[in-house]
């Protein structure tokens, strides 16, 4: 399909983004500064804002003062001009994120499940759903849209993704009814169900998304996202957009085969929940039973221990990554514990600085972390809606 322009609609629609996240950057902007940041003319900025201040996406929160002349209002986002309303399915939890339009969430609920079915799948979304309507009340009808992440594959790699022991002894039995999910029925269950639109991504595209949308201080541009859970995955961001590739596959990190094998064959097995259990489980250790007990002296070297193995696991690919993308960091998100991910950051970045040549990024923890996948769905429709994006301005040849 080939892209050729835009019509003046569709800049329209493309400024006003560029204006709604503007503000959301910069709370209490006047319109002189939106056009002095924008070089937008202030007719085009005030027809804008206005129709943005008529349907409730703005609000009006004082006048600027000290300048000559009508003194100039300072605009924010009206935080319940809008909702995201979020489900995230992992193979090891089911979670719900309702997000107001400033990116506060208002509301966060998950449930444990291991590698869950259809019905058991529906039936806790359905419970999460009727919450996130209570706590609404008649804003529900300010909900933009249900965003759905899950992981892609989640019938597969089950020999060493799946550490239950009931669950391991009928493994091809789950399989058949993980099958499940490699249709988009769940994805238009949710739409008919709620009402309103799904978007659907994997979920490190979703905690990337997340990522682009809500984290405050000077964004990066130019970033690889890492999303670990019970398997992980990545995804490309350049130019403050996601990059998916010739078939929506980029940013596959967990697909790049391990160094050694120790821990996997692929890097979405040894960089895993999963991995990190396995090894606990060899080490006759038991998994903690909250976040503090990551801090117990007895974990301490078993984390460094696993932090390093992984890490030479993964490091050439990463290497990779950064010589074909030069992000400009690499960001860590999603289920890892905290002394874990420290341990696997500070290792990555020892490991990475013997295996380039190239200057490094920074690797850090990304902003939304531990939340990332049901705050990265509870963002889809919000960004999808909202968020200036190149191809709102692309007119396809369909369309002409």
């Amino acid at each position: 399909m080939k892209s050729s322009g835009s019509t003046s609609e569709q800049s329209r629609v493309y400024n006003e983004r560029i204006i709604l996240h503007l503000v959301r950057q910069h709370p209490e902007i006047s319109r002189v500064s939106i056009a002095e940041r924008t070089g937008l003319s202030t007719q085009t900025i005030s027809v804008i804002t206005s129709s943005l201040l008529e349907r409730q996406l703005l609000t009006i929160v004082g006048k600027v003062t000290g300048r000559r002349g009508q003194p100039s209002i300072k605009l924010s986002i009206n935080e319940k001009g809008a909702y995201g309303l979020g489900i995230n399915v992992d193979r090891d939890h089911i979670s719900a994120a309702l997000l107001d339009f400033s990116g506060a969430c208002v509301l966060l609920l998950e449930r444990e499940v291991s590698f869950p079915t259809e019905d058991l799948a529906k039936k806790i979304a359905q419970d999460l759903i009727e919450e996130v309507k209570v706590t609404l009340g008649a804003g529900w009808s300010k909900v933009q849209g249900i965003g759905l992440a899950r992981p892609d594959y989640m019938d597969s790699w089950l020999d060493t993704l799946v550490t239950d022991s009931g669950q391991r002894a009928n493994l091809d039995g789950l399989k058949a009814a993980l099958e499940y999910w490699q249709s988009d029925a769940f994805e238009s269950w949710l739409a008919e169900l709620t009402g309103v639109s799904c978007f659907c991504e994997n979920d490190a595209v979703a905690a990337a998304t997340s990522e682009l949308l809500l984290a405050s201080g000077s964004s990066k541009r130019h970033f690889f996202y890492l999303f670990v859970s019970t398997a992980c995955g990545g995804s490309l961001v350049a130019n403050g957009e996601c990059y998916f590739g010739a078939h929506g596959k980029a940013g596959s990190f967990g697909l790049i085969p391990t160094a050694t094998g120790k821990h996997g064959k692929w890097i979405l097995e040894a960089l895993s929940l999963s991995s990190l259990r396995r090894f606990l489980m060899a080490n006759q250790v038991v998994w903690p039973v909250n976040e503090k007990g990551w801090h117990d002296a007895q974990y301490a070297p078993l984390i460094n221990q696993w932090a390093a193995e992984v890490a030479l696991e993964v490091t050439p690919a990463l290497a990779s990554v950064i010589a074909l993308y030069d992000p400009e960091a690499v960001l860590i998100g999603g289920r890892l514990p905290a002394p874990v991910l420290a341990a696997l950051i500070d290792r990555l970045e020892s490991t990475l600085a013997t295996h380039s040549m190239l200057p490094l990024p920074e690797i850090r923890v990304a902003q939304t972390g531990y939340t990332a996948g049901v705050l990265g769905a509870a963002v889809l429709p919000l960004y999808e809606t909202f968020a200036p994006q190149q191809n709102v301005l692309l007119l396809s040849s369909k369309e002409k």
